[in-house]
């Protein structure tokens, strides 16, 4: 039995990590939650029968918590993280695991510096049944890759929230902390890409660093890091990338926070007489069918292959994972080091 701490409990911890690590009661047992909304840890502690604390560095020192798990805004997880594994404890860091790549560093020295500890960065896309389908395929037999799409081209989380379960969100937070987390995150982001940096830059690499994330570590996964990247067109929050591989061109575009009501997440492999498709659902609707599809194709014949639908969550199947490598002592695939080719990639972008 693991016990975990969680830092950070807004609308993704109380959307997914929360009512997932409660529900694997064989493997975890939540004993401590940390909050910067008073009236927010106090309910989700009550809720989950967990300790409150309002300092996150005592959460990480406390005997009954060995791993923590780190759901806070994204400024703040490399202090976190070092903080907890300097404390012994196993630590899983929702993506991005910072937003520099100077705290990451810091952070791959510790993890270094102890591997009796399991480090881990939640890429949930990278653990959903039709993402490893795809991979599986690809290394199984030698044809090659023309061309590659992928994209996010979404709906935010309130619209489906609000008509299913939504979270329980406190505005509590004092003008202090919020300036202070602001003041942070802005630091940081001069600190990855220049003191002149433009707006722009900034409104690009921080759709990246969030959204963008999960689709371009995904991608790198089952085909590598690009060569160059060829082009970059920005207009506000739309961003299309071109990419040079060194057999194909693929293409991302990404365009967060749009008005109807879709969640348009996907990768697609064209290779000459098969394409291949990973389709993602919005993951603020828990155990939606999921499905990939595979079309193979001749002269004279075509055949479409649906795996699927499955109803697996893909956030849920990371967090087994993560315990397994606890259990079993092994690196996770998305550890620390893993996530530095995505802070390099982005900054070049």
């Amino acid at each position: 039995m693991v016990k975990v701490g969680i830092i950070g409990v807004g609308t993704v911890s109380q959307m997914m990590h929360l009512p997932i690590l409660s529900g694997l009661h064989d493997l975890y047992q939540i004993t401590a939650v940390s909050d910067v909304s008073p009236t927010q840890l106090k309910h989700i502690a009550e809720t989950y029968r967990a300790k409150a604390y309002a300092d996150p560095y005592m959460l990480v020192k406390a005997p009954d918590v060995d791993a923590v798990f780190i759901c806070s805004p994204d400024q703040y997880h490399a202090d976190y993280a070092l903080a907890a594994i300097e404390a012994g404890k196993h630590v899983f860091v929702e993506k991005p695991v910072t937003l520099c790549i100077e705290d990451l560093e810091k952070l791959i020295a510790a993890e270094k510096a102890h591997p009796e500890l399991v480090c881990m960065v939640g890429y949930m896309r990278r653990y959903s049944q039709g993402f490893l389908k795809c991979k599986e395929l690809l290394a199984s037999d030698d044809r090659k890759i023309e061309y590659m799409r992928f994209r996010d081209i979404i709906l935010e989380g309130d619209f489906f929230m609000d008509q299913t379960r939504p979270p329980y969100l406190c505005s509590d937070i004092s003008d202090e902390v919020k300036a202070e987390s602001s003041s942070r995150r802005r630091d940081q982001i001069t600190r990855a890409l220049g003191n002149d940096c433009t707006d722009q830059q900034r409104t690009t690499y921080v759709m990246l660093t969030g959204l963008g994330c999960h689709t371009l570590a995904a991608v790198r996964e089952l085909v590598g890091l690009p060569v160059e990247v060829e082009s970059v067109s920005v207009q506000g929050e739309h961003v299309i990338i071109v990419f040079r591989y060194n057999d194909f061109l693929a293409v991302y575009e990404i365009l967060n926070d749009q008005d109807v009501v879709q969640f348009d997440a996907a990768i697609e492999i064209y290779q000459h007489d098969r394409r291949m498709k990973i389709k993602y659902e919005t993951p603020y609707l828990r155990y939606q069918p999921q499905t990939f599809e595979v079309i193979e194709s001749t002269k004279k014949d075509t055949k479409t292959t649906l795996y699927g639908p499955d109803y697996r969550d893909p956030f849920q199947d990371e967090v087994q994972y993560f315990h397994d490598c606890i259990a079993n002592g092994t690196t996770p695939k998305s550890d620390f080091a893993d996530a530095m080719a995505d802070l390099v990639l982005f900054r070049e972008i």
